[in-house]
């Protein structure tokens, strides 16, 4: 079984009759790319969609103008400055469904490939202040250099439920670098949902403190990347009700497609579920809702997971520590990863299986987002191999000692 979430679908209009033929008329060009500089923190649409001016009715740039003057530039960038743009136009009631896309009300809607600059995490911040989900990506997108927050897709349960996404619902090719995704809601996905056919590349960035009723940190249907990240300190709870394994599972990342999702130098910590997978859980199109004795006896690798370098510790399930959970999928330790229990599988060449990592709580530890710092006598200090990035998630040069570090903090004596 295969969970869909209803994205916006363009269709072509056709005549239903001529009276005469006609030469057709040429087809106009869209604008080129621009590079548009958001001048305003005000929620105000765009006066002329068409022209790709972002301009207001009023002569201002506003992220939703800006938004909405990209869709008609394909390839344009958007300049954020440092400040909390504030979204305050409530979906439209007609469109909760989300099988249309409105780019004047609720979530921004990207629908032609973007780039959105801010001026630093800790001082581009995008609010979307519990009205609904933040972004709906239905085109491939870079996201740099800001914060996305207050994101609910829960609002979006009536009149037809579609409550996958609290930060961002993507659809396509996104690719987030020092972004960070924190206190969003949503069904699944609390902080990022993508969907079958997507890609997430995530770079130096932090999802933390969202919530869902499963997969409470990022949800991938597809393939993913995740490279010097911290998933900290999501939640899974037990408020929304879905049926059999449909809730419950994936406090930090949630996988429950076919494609490979790659983790390296990363740090998965301080997540919590209510049924399995604190940290990740891995289980293709719900086949953990089988009865046990299938998903106990029968080995079918269908999903796949890679780790490397990387720390999964001190997630749990209550109190209990669950850090990974894999039914009818494969994790597959490309050696140097630490796992604070038993439950990752973790045979490879450096891999330390059952440690406890010596861990700070998540913070501001330097770096344009927060992370979680390795303490000193940590046991993933100078005990990764030599694929680590050149650079950890503050951008401090590696190595520092004799090694690169497990996980996204490399530490400095």
């Amino acid at each position: 079984m295969r969970i869909r979430t209803a994205f916006p679908v363009l269709t072509a209009l056709s005549l239903a009759s001529a009276v005469a033929v006609v030469a057709p008329a040429p087809a106009q060009a869209l604008p080129p790319a621009a590079h548009l500089t958001v001048d305003s923190t005000a929620d105000a649409v765009d006066a002329d969609p068409s022209d790709g001016l972002c301009r207001t009715a009023t002569g201002t740039c506003t992220l939703r103008a800006a938004v909405m003057a990209a869709n008609a530039r394909p390839g344009s960038t958007i300049e954020l400055p440092a400040d909390r743009y504030r979204l305050t136009i409530p979906p439209n009631p007609d469109l909760l469904n989300g099988r249309t896309a409105d780019p004047t009300t609720g979530d921004l809607n990207i629908l032609e490939p973007t780039t959105i600059q801010g001026a630093g995490a800790r001082g581009t911040v995008i609010d979307a202040g519990g009205i609904d989900r933040v972004f709906r990506m239905g085109a491939d997108t870079q996201l740099s250099d800001l914060t996305i927050t207050g994101g609910d897709a829960k609002q979006r349960e009536v009149p037809i439920t579609d409550p996958g996404g609290g930060g961002i619902a993507n659809s396509k090719n996104m690719t987030l670098r020092r972004v960070t995704v924190s206190g969003n809601r949503a069904g699944y996905g609390g902080g990022i949902f993508n969907i079958p056919d997507s890609h997430l590349t995530l770079i130096d960035s932090t999802v933390s403190r969202n919530t869902a009723g499963e997969a409470g940190g990022i949800r991938f249907d597809d393939t993913g990347t995740v490279v010097n990240s911290t998933i900290a300190d999501n939640r899974v709870t037990d408020d929304w009700d879905r049926p059999g394994s449909l809730a419950g599972y994936g406090g930090g990342i949630d996988i429950r497609g076919t494609g490979r999702v790659d983790i390296r130098n990363s740090t998965i910590t301080g997540n919590t579920a209510t049924d399995g997978g604190g940290g990740i859980n891995i289980a293709p199109a719900y086949l953990d809702s089988l009865p046990r004795p299938v998903t106990d006896t029968v080995n079918l690798p269908l999903g796949h997971l890679s780790l490397q370098n990387t720390i999964i510790a001190g997630n749990t399930i209550g109190t209990t520590t669950s850090d990974c959970k894999n039914v009818f999928a494969t994790i597959d330790s490309l050696g140097n990863n630490l796992d604070s229990g038993n439950s990752c599988h973790l045979t490879a060449e450096g891999d330390l299986p059952r440690r406890s990592p010596g861990l700070a709580p998540l913070g501001d530890h330097g770096g344009p987002t927060d992370t979680v710092a390795l303490l000193p006598g940590s046991p993933a200090v100078d005990a990764a191999d030599d694929g680590c990035p050149a650079a950890d998630q503050r951008g401090i040069p590696r190595p520092q000692g004799l090694a690169c570090d497990m996980g996204a903090f490399e530490y400095a004596p």
